[in-house]
């Protein structure tokens, strides 16, 4: 019997995975530096949590691509932040604001 291919949604919920547990692993690392070690990466400590968010977003909804496609859109127009839809703008918000969340919370440290 012959397997079914890899779906392209797959290969996003796959790649969305990887993405948040490096967001994760790299969170987490952060953190422990931050407490025993008491060092700081401002960089690090914005991107990670973004990362996460980003992964989790992949995992859950379809890319913004396939959302205007499912819909029946024509993208052959569009390019660049004209194809984002409102989901992904939201998702790209959560993910900055936990960023700047984490960064917050790791400087006041």
């Amino acid at each position: 019997m012959d397997e079914p291919d890899i779906t392209r949604r797959q290969w996003q919920q796959l790649g969305g995975m990887l993405i948040a547990f490096l967001g994760a692993g790299g969170v987490i690392a952060l953190w422990c530096i931050g407490i025993f070690e008491r060092l700081w990466y401002p960089k690090s400590s914005f991107l990670f949590p973004a990362f996460l968010v980003l992964g989790l977003g992949l995992i859950l909804f379809p890319g913004y691509r396939e959302e205007r496609m499912a819909r029946g859109e024509d993208i052959s127009g569009k390019q660049g932040l004209a194809l984002i839809t409102l989901r992904w703008w939201a998702i790209l918000a959560v993910a900055s604001i936990a960023g700047v969340a984490n960064y917050l919370a790791m400087g006041s440290m």
